[in-house]
């Protein structure tokens, strides 16, 4: 996009009949507030954007019930030299500093640790979105997940977890990255771990620190 660069993971509740329509809509719900609020690269202000996005939703929903379709949403926005970190709801967001230089973890809410997540619902509560801004050009890459996967991260590891695995698609082809992605997930290692799993990875082109 001319804006730059977005990635959206979206994990609809377990409990809620429509909550796959409710993860689909809010991908599609973020791509439409990023190219509605980020006309000019470099400046995304966070909150108007969040905002957009859940209008945008609930205009996705129809004609579902919306409390039907309740769902996380974890996201990442390069415009120029911004990066823009937003979290509702479990899962993992990690920015990747390059060898040498720090990675930086989007923090869990209080909430999320005792089967209780924050999620997209009628009312917009900006309050419940964790978000950080920071300059791309500190950062080689971008992984997001949903709980499936962050869930049985050990805790401490989440970092060394993105770095080790933008590692290793450098290099190789998309197809290839593709191929490999859905191997992993398949042969996931945790037994009898069932839920979603869905990951998104931004990887800087080679010889450069701008996140792509």
């Amino acid at each position: 996009m001319p804006w730059g660069e977005l990635a959206v993971v979206a994990d609809g509740l377990g409990s809620r009949a429509m909550s796959h329509q409710g993860a689909r809509a809010a991908c599609r719900a973020a791509l439409q507030a990023a190219t509605a609020h980020c006309c000019t690269p470099g400046n995304v202000a966070a909150q108007p954007l969040l905002a957009a996005l859940h209008a945008a939703w609930l205009e996705n929903l129809w004609p579902h019930a919306v409390r039907e379709c309740a769902t996380t949403c974890v996201l990442a926005l390069r415009s120029g030299p911004l990066l823009l970190l937003a979290q509702l709801g479990d899962g993992m967001a990690v920015a990747c500093g390059p060898p040498g230089k720090a990675s930086f973890l989007l923090h869990a809410g209080v909430t999320d640790f005792a089967n209780v997540t924050e999620c997209l619902h009628e009312r917009h509560a900006p309050e419940a979105w964790r978000v950080a801004s920071l300059e791309a050009a500190d950062f080689g890459g971008v992984v997001l997940c949903t709980d499936g996967i962050a869930a049985d991260l050990v805790a401490g590891s989440e970092t060394a977890f993105a770095a080790g695995l933008l590692a290793a698609g450098h290099g190789s082809s998309a197809r290839t990255q593709r191929r490999e992605a859905r191997r992993w997930l398949q042969d996931w290692p945790v037994a009898g771990h069932t839920d979603d799993k869905t990951i998104v990875c931004m990887m800087a082109p080679e010889g450069t620190e701008n996140v792509r």
